[in-house]
C-alpha cells in the first residue's frame, strides 16, 4: 500500500494498493478500481451472525426457513432426530416444483444424523424456503443459517 503523508501530521491523503503481474512488475490501481471493486452497502455475501431455527414436524413437507424475495438461505450445520425409521431430503420452496439441496438420507427410528462444515453445505436459490421432507414419524433438531 502507498501512502502519501501531509506536512508530517500523518494525515492520509490518498492509499493506494499496488500489486505485481505475472512478469513481476508493480502496478497501482487506479482510484476507480479501487473503489468499483469495495462492496457498497447490501453488498456482502452474508448477514455477519449465524440465525438458528427449529427442526420439527411430522410426515410431510416442513417449512424450515421462509424465503425473503431477493435473499437466498445458506446452511452452515443441521441435526435431525426421526421418532421412526424414515427418509427426510433437504428442498428449495418445495417438492416436485422444489429443487432437491440433498439427496434421500436414511435414518433408523430413534436415529439422527448431524452435518457442519467451515462454510455452505448448501443454498437455496434467491427467495426460495428451506424445506424438509420427512417419509415417517416425527423429526426434531435444529439448524444454523444465513441469509444472503
Amino acid at each position: 500500500m502507498n501512502i502519501k503523508i501531509i506536512d508530517g501530521n500523518d494525515f492520509n491523503e490518498f492509499g493506494g494498493v499496488t500489486h505485481a503481474d505475472k512478469s513481476g512488475n508493480f502496478k497501482s490501481l487506479t482510484v476507480e478500481q479501487i473503489r468499483n471493486s469495495l462492496p457498497t452497502d447490501g453488498q456482502n455475501q452474508f448477514e455477519y451472525e449465524a440465525k438458528f431455527a427449529p427442526i420439527s414436524g411430522s410426515t410431510g413437507d416442513v417449512v424450515l426457513v421462509s424465503g425473503v424475495p431477493g435473499v437466498d438461505i445458506s446452511v452452515l450445520n443441521y441435526t435431525i432426530l426421526c421418532s421412526a425409521a424414515s427418509t427426510v431430503q433437504f428442498f428449495a420452496s418445495g417438492v416436485g416444483a422444489g429443487t432437491a439441496l440433498s439427496g434421500p438420507m436414511g435414518i433408523s427410528a430413534n436415529g439422527g444424523i448431524t452435518a457442519n462444515d467451515n462454510e455452505v453445505l448448501f443454498r437455496t436459490g434467491k427467495g426460495e424456503s428451506l424445506i424438509c421432507q420427512n417419509s415417517a414419524g416425527t423429526i426434531a433438531g435444529h439448524l444454523s443459517y444465513k441469509l444472503g
